[in-house]
């Protein structure tokens, strides 16, 4: 019979399997509904650009209506799996973080805080080579954090934990004064446990319910990328010459050889103009806070007034930057012209001298 320990593991082991196999099925999802999208291009320009009779455009038709429904039904499946692999995900972590304890939580890649009676400890999962690293509650603080990626009340809930840094540098590094700060997902054992040691949360407090109420901009600011609006071009271009010599190579050579270059080459224009369009960072100044989002699209933020301290126009590397400081962090970004006197206008009372 298998002790606690195996039983454990085998545990662990499943859960790891279960996310891994949710992520093999999101990618597959998400490569078959681009294939039956190419699929819906090609047969439209076969249609157009092939020799016409009533057995082949039917045969045509029937092929780009089920790419069309396959890549339909591909989509919906890739946003489904990618659904149950984040569930997943979340459930390998949390059950890992319970072998250790039902006090301890994830804050780093391998890395636990675990509550204790009289302070909380950093170490590795069991089995790991760090040292534990022990700091007494008095010198800690506890910050709920809502991380907002889009300008609505919908975010991702974390508690930040405060600590200094001398507990965790080297012997004889000096580090006096300095604070470094750790991120904990938010969870019902998470809260009990603050309540648990007479911990006060800091920070925005959560509210029941569903909340997504979109905020509306007072007004918005643009930073375009020209690298990226180059790259971009490029690929319209590629995009044009592939889309406008796809007719003759329909013509000349074969229908086949056609209708794939003119979707290769609507690909790339529809990327071109795509990421043409997207190639800017954008500021946007709001009632509620500000926004910002990275030219590549990827990287965004929202920050209430609520937890903005102060708002300072600084240089920064050479460069104008506002910088923008919460009770958890520091956020520069790039000044863009007109931002900081809208921001200024707005909440006067948070801005600090100019430097």
């Amino acid at each position: 019979m298998k002790n606690t320990k195996d039983l454990d593991e085998s545990r662990k082991a499943a859960f790891k399997r279960k996310r891994i196999f949710c992520a093999v099925l999101t990618y597959a999802s998400a490569i078959l509904a681009l294939v039956c999208l190419i699929g819906i291009i090609v047969g439209v320009l076969m249609l157009n650009f092939g020799t016409r009779s009533a057995h082949k455009d039917l045969i045509l038709y029937i092929l780009s209506g089920a790419c069309a429904g396959g890549a339909a039904l591909f989509a919906l499946c890739t946003y489904l799996f990618s659904r149950l692999m984040s569930a997943a995900a979340q459930q390998e972590l949390d059950f890992r973080e319970r072998l250790d304890g039902e006090e301890s939580f994830f804050v780093g890649e391998g890395t636990l805080l675990t509550f204790g009676e009289k302070g909380v400890t950093l170490h590795g999962e069991t089995g790991g080579r760090s040292e534990p690293v022990f700091v007494p509650y008095e010198e800690t603080r506890y910050i709920s954090i809502c991380t907002r990626r889009r300008a609505r009340e919908k975010g991702a809930w974390c508690v930040a934990v405060e600590m200094p840094v001398k507990y965790l540098v080297k012997k004889g590094e000096k580090a006096e004064g300095e604070k470094i700060l750790v991120q904990a997902d938010a969870k019902d054992r998470l809260y009990k446990a603050l309540e648990k040691h007479n911990l006060s949360l800091l920070g925005e407090e959560r509210k029941e319910g569903k909340q997504d109420k979109k905020f509306l901009s007072l007004k918005k600011f643009s930073l375009p990328n020209r690298k990226k609006r180059r790259s971009a071009i490029i690929a319209i271009a590629v995009g044009i010459l592939l889309a406008g010599g796809s007719v003759p190579l329909g013509i000349f050579l074969s229908a086949s050889v056609g209708a794939l270059a003119g979707a290769a080459g609507l690909v790339f224009l529809f990327r071109g103009v795509w990421g043409y369009i997207r190639a800017k960072a954008v500021f946007g100044v709001y009632e509620e806070g500000i926004y910002w989002r990275e030219s590549n699209g990827r990287e965004s933020l929202f920050l209430k007034w609520e937890d903005i301290e102060n708002v300072a126009f600084e240089e920064k590397k050479g460069f104008p930057v506002i910088t923008f400081k919460c009770s958890y962090g520091r956020y520069a970004i790039p000044a863009v012209e007109g931002a900081y006197e809208c921001i200024k206008e707005l909440k006067e009372e948070k801005c600090v001298q100019e430097n």
